[in-house]
């Protein structure tokens, strides 16, 4: 067991559910966040990262938020 209480394998598998339909998924609404609250920091950065390649493939650029 990890610190948030959940194996690694279950994380493993939130981790899955949160990022695999990325595309057909509106964030905003759709978004587990109960789910996502669960993981260690470990996984919530790899959810993070794939929804931040998400939107950087979606937008065409890996900067579309910066100021530049």
């Amino acid at each position: 067991m990890t610190s948030s209480g959940l194996s690694q394998y279950k994380q493993a598998k939130i981790v899955e559910k949160l990022t695999s339909n990325l595309d057909e998924t509106d964030i905003e609404a759709d978004f587990d966040e109960e789910s996502y609250n669960q993981l260690d920091d470990a996984h919530k950065i790899q959810v993070d990262d794939a929804i931040r390649e998400f939107a950087d493939d979606a937008v065409g650029s890996e900067h579309w938020d910066s100021d530049e």
